[in-house]
């Protein structure tokens, strides 16, 4: 039976926290303790609901002038102290890495954070040596869930949108790569539920590091993607 195929994957970009290293425990932890200090109480589902964003950017949805200095101030100085003691490997993602080098795929990261603190996340949990490109906030004007950081990889890569997948665990990281043009994995090992994505359906689930590593080199071969879409359960 003749089987479709879609362009075979070249390049595979990752979002960081929450997909390659551990490190949502510190965060949510971070914006708890910043919405105490102004006097604001959040559900750790309406925390998690922003996860993905640039700082500034979640901030400003409650606080403005002053105020939003400050908050930025106050998670700034508790992540940053907790960092190292709090950020750890994320459970079979070193496995993931080195099968898709070994399948001859190009690796690269996208993320919302600043360079030095995504580096420094990278750098503890033994993958900074893993990936060719790191794109950080600092790289574009416009972040997830815009889809600027992701052309941007491309351009780094010199590939073509089709060549490309993006695996994130938010449904920031499945918009952006749509407006991207790139094959979107949502990254369920963090644990999020695949009802998160409704908004935005991703070409696979992945609930864990090796079916990532399944799908995506399925998509090395030139397999069609959306079928993997199939395996969410």
């Amino acid at each position: 039976m003749y089987q479709p195929r879609s362009p075979a994957l070249r390049v595979v970009l990752f979002d960081l926290d929450g997909t390659l290293i551990d490190s949502t425990e510190l965060i949510v932890g971070s914006f708890e303790h910043t919405y105490r200090k102004m006097g604001r109480i959040m559900s750790r589902d309406q925390i998690e609901t922003d996860l993905g964003m640039p700082l500034r950017n979640t901030l400003r949805r409650y606080f403005d002038g002053d105020d939003l200095e400050r908050a930025m101030n106050v998670y700034i100085y508790h992540n940053l102290e907790r960092h190292d003691a709090m950020v750890r490997q994320m459970a079979g993602v070193a496995r993931l890495v080195k099968r898709l080098k070994e399948a001859g795929l190009r690796l690269g990261v996208v993320t919302s954070k600043l360079r030095d603190t995504a580096l420094r996340g990278l750098t503890l949990c033994h993958l900074d040596r893993s990936f060719e490109v790191v794109v950080a906030k600092e790289d574009t004007d416009r972040h997830k869930p815009d889809s600027d950081p992701l052309i941007y990889a491309l351009a780094a890569f010199e590939a073509e949108a089709a060549e490309c997948a993006y695996v994130g665990d938010t449904p920031l990281d499945v918009e952006a790569a749509r407006g991207a043009g790139v094959r979107a994995i949502a990254a369920l090992w963090r644990p999020v539920a695949p009802e998160s994505f409704s908004q935005w359906e991703p070409d696979a689930y992945a609930r864990t590091p090796d079916e990532a590593a399944d799908i995506l080199e399925r998509w090395r071969s030139g397999a069609l993607g959306g079928a993997a879409a199939e395996e969410a359960g």
